[in-house]
Parts: C-alpha cells; structure tokens; sequence
C-alpha cells in the first residue's frame, strides 16, 4: 500500500491518541431496501374485473382481478351440464349391469331342467355362471367408484385449468400494479399488456431490510451478529438495520454469485423502507468489535517511523503493536485485540 505516501494526508497534525471502545465505520457500500419477500404477478389479456385497490393492504389469499370472468361464468355452465349428462349416462349403465345381475342370479337359483329351458329361449347368449355374476358385480363395483369420482375430477379440472384466470395474494402484503388503471378501477376493463410484462407486484411488509454485497473475506469472517448498518435520510435522520442473516444469491450482472448481508429495520421504520423500495443507496457499514479490544487512528499509525517501510495495515500493525492481532481495518481505525499468549 505505500502507507506513508498514499495515506498521509494534511490533517495529520490532528492525530488522533489510542480511542475508546465504540463501533467503527467500515465502509460505505452500494445497498438496497427489500421487503422479506416479494413477486410478481402475470395475467393474460382480456377483460379484467374485481381489481383490488392498491392502496390496501391485503391479506394472503385475497382476490387481485378476476380475467373474462363473464366468459368463464359461461364455461362453467357448460361444464356442469356436462356433468349432469355424464352423471346420467352412469346412472342409465348402471341400472342397465343391475338389471342384468337379476336375471343372471334368478337364471343361476333355477333347477337344472328350468336352467335347460332357459337356455333354449335365449340360445344366442351362453349360459351364465357364477364367474359372470362375480364379473358384473365387479362392473358394477367400478362403475359407483366412477360415478362418485367422475364429477369431482371434471370440476377439478376446470378449476385448474381457469386458477390462472385469477390473480390472489400469495401472501400478506402491499400490492403495486405495472401498467395505468382505468378511470373506474371497479368496472370491468379490456387489459392489453406488453409481453413478459408482469400485471402486478407483491411485496411482503412484515418486515424490511438492507442489504449489501460483502465481497472482502477478512469482513465475513467476523462474527456477523457485530455487523450493523446505517442509510442517511434528509434532515438529520437515518434508516438503520441490525444484522439478521445471510445468503449466497446470484449477481445479475455478472452473472456468479455474491454474499449478501441482511439488516432487519426496525418495524417503526416499516413506512420509511417501504417507500425506498427500488432505490439506490450507500449504507455505512458499521463493526462493534465489542470489549478488550484497542482503536488506533490511521493518522496515528501513518505518522509512526515504520510506515515509510510498510506496504500494507497489516505489515505496519505487526511492527508497530507485535503484541497484538490485526481485527478489523477500518475506514479511520484499526481495531487491535491483544494477544493472549
């Protein structure tokens, strides 16, 4: 690094002594608002009815817009008459296998000389047995499991196949639409739609966190409960966040992964975050590298004879304080913790 040329700025007159114990600004890093979890919603174009308001909060399961709901109202008309005249056709194949059961089992109870007689009346059928009564039962058996199976599975399909005809919430949250509502929201519209363009947005506003990229592994191998954030806002104010976990995500322009840290906002603060959603901010990342432990001043340690033969904080911490470890650099100090042996 060159410490004592690339570091050593005017204000080192001001050095800075040995400082107290307090939390360090690390960084100041791109960073994001994201709500604890989110999606989008596609609809096809048609007529578009029952569209929720926007402005509302909704709960899980609650109707978004409802597609050609008249065309459907009409298909499902079609589809119970189906129905019926399948329930019908069953029932008529029904009594067609039970009736023929009752002249099989009469002609089996007949005597052998009535049973002779009886095949010569109907000479162009073979004789039943006990094995064709047993075969119809067995029609029988499986015609009632069709009949009771037959219009659940017709209705299931057709509920299946129209799901996607209407948008519900996936979870409880806030609802965004991605194209310009109609004058009367509550009428039904004709909606036409780009493309790959989604119908709507769904942000879950339980909570809310930043996020920022950690790429330096000497900064996420600290313990990461220690990590905090801060976001400046106008007038004096700031959006904060306490450490609430990480994960491995894929980077969109680069295509490989990064590790993403995530800070909880404190649920006062819910409004605030929500209506950052989407933009670009620099969060300060701030360490709390906790008791036993010493703040030295960059200035403080550029000014010491060793920098001028140092090429990194590192090689300069070990001349200048052997007898303690290198925690954290930070942007204006170095965190020192002494070593035990």
């Amino acid at each position: 690094m060159k410490c004592r040329h690339a570091l050593l700025p005017a204000l080192l007159c001001h050095l800075l002594p040995l400082l107290q114990a307090e939390p360090v600004q690390v960084a100041v890093l791109p960073a994001k608002i994201v709500p604890e979890q989110a999606t989008t919603l596609h609809l096809e174009n048609g007529i578009v009815s029952q569209l929720a308001l926007h402005t509302d909060r909704l709960e899980a399961g609650a109707t978004i817009a409802v597609l050609n709901e008249e065309r459907t109202a009409q298909e499902r008309e079609e589809m119970e008459l189906k129905v019926a005249r399948e329930e019908m056709r069953l029932r008529d194949e029904l009594r067609k296998l039970q009736n023929q059961r009752s002249k099989v089992e009469f002609f089996l109870k007949l005597s052998p000389r009535e049973r002779q007689y009886a095949s010569r009346v109907n000479a162009e059928d073979p004789p039943p047995t006990p094995e064709s009564l047993n075969d119809i039962d067995s029609r029988i058996a499986l015609l009632k499991r069709e009949m009771n199976s037959s219009p659940r599975l017709m209705r299931q399909e057709f509920e299946r196949n129209h799901a996607k005809l209407t948008l519900k919430m996936p979870f409880t949250g806030r609802l965004q639409y991605h194209f310009t509502l109609p004058r009367d929201p509550s009428a039904p519209f004709e909606f036409h739609n780009l493309p790959g363009r989604p119908f709507a947005s769904v942000c879950d506003d339980s909570a809310f966190y930043i996020t920022i990229n950690l790429s330096k592994a000497e900064l996420t191998q600290l313990p990461e409960q220690n990590f905090s954030v801060s976001i400046a806002l106008p007038e004096g104010k700031s959006l904060t966040g306490q450490f609430a976990r990480r994960s491995v995500e894929k980077n969109n322009s680069s295509g490989g992964d990064m590790l993403v840290y995530h800070f909880r906002i404190p649920d006062a603060d819910r409004e605030t975050a929500y209506n950052m959603l989407g933009s670009n901010a620099k969060a300060q990342l701030i360490y709390d590298a906790g008791d036993n432990v010493q703040y030295v001043s960059k200035l403080e340690l550029i000014a010491h004879p060793e920098a001028a033969e140092c090429e990194s904080w590192e090689q300069l911490v070990q001349r200048v304080y052997p007898a303690h470890h290198l925690i954290l650099i930070g942007e204006r100090n170095i965190i020192l913790r002494p070593r035990k042996d």
